[in-house]
């Protein structure tokens, strides 16, 4: 009596729950951040190809692939490059590729056909974030 505070008890109950809390905590947000990641570069590939398209429409180069601005972006997790079809590089296709998580996360490829309207996206790592089972995003 007239004693105040927390008993032993209460504070080992208090502590086990934030470690529960916690533990399943960080991994969704390890999970968020993946998908984070893979939805900012998907944007940027996509954005890269409508520039693209525009740059043809006012005609200007669309090759090397570097002349498009939004394809060098800070994607953070990923190293965005050029894909060669016929030999060269243009900026109607590009690859992102993961260096955050090699093989757990997926690389991201985006083509555009010219000549056809067709674009074709891909990944490699099926249900990894960002990608489908089919293996498109």
């Amino acid at each position: 009596p007239g004693e105040e505070g927390f008993s032993l008890v209460e504070l080992v109950v208090v502590i086990a729950v934030l470690a529960i809390l916690s533990a399943v905590a960080i991994p969704a947000f390890i999970g968020v951040q993946a998908n984070a990641r893979a939805s900012a570069v998907k944007n940027g590939l996509a954005n890269g190809v409508k520039e693209c398209v525009i740059r043809a429409s006012d005609n200007l180069s669309t090759a090397p692939f570097s002349v498009v601005q939004s394809f060098p972006g800070n994607y953070n997790g990923y190293n965005v490059t050029g894909v060669a079809i016929g030999g060269a590089t243009s900026c109607y296709s590009a690859l992102a590729t993961n260096t955050a998580n090699p093989g757990v996360e997926s690389n991201f490829t985006i083509t555009l056909n010219a000549s056809t309207g067709v674009v074709t996206k891909s990944c490699n790592v099926a249900n990894a974030p960002g990608c489908s089972a089919g293996n498109d995003w």
